[in-house]
């Protein structure tokens, strides 16, 4: 399992756009992805879950991310989210 913190840079938060890309960097992935916020989490496949995040600009997400392609999927994370 790896886990990571990421502030979101973009001023308009976690966003339809952004997610939209989150979850299409991860369409072939194996691992599950979990970002959480305040207490509460999402599937970073679940495009609903994540804007019922309501993150924005400044917030930080704790970002996990477990299974067979964790090292691969943490690295392309930290370069799609916003």
């Amino acid at each position: 399992m790896i886990q990571f913190s990421h502030v979101i840079n973009d001023p308009q938060g976690l966003h339809a756009r952004p997610i939209a890309s989150i979850a299409a960097a991860l369409a072939t992935a194996s691992s599950a992805v979990e970002l959480g916020l305040h207490g509460r989490t999402a599937d970073a496949r679940d495009l609903l879950g994540m804007l019922g995040l309501e993150a924005r600009g400044g917030d930080e997400l704790l970002v996990t991310v477990e299974g067979a392609d964790e090292q691969q999927v943490a690295e392309l994370l930290k370069t799609t989210l916003p």
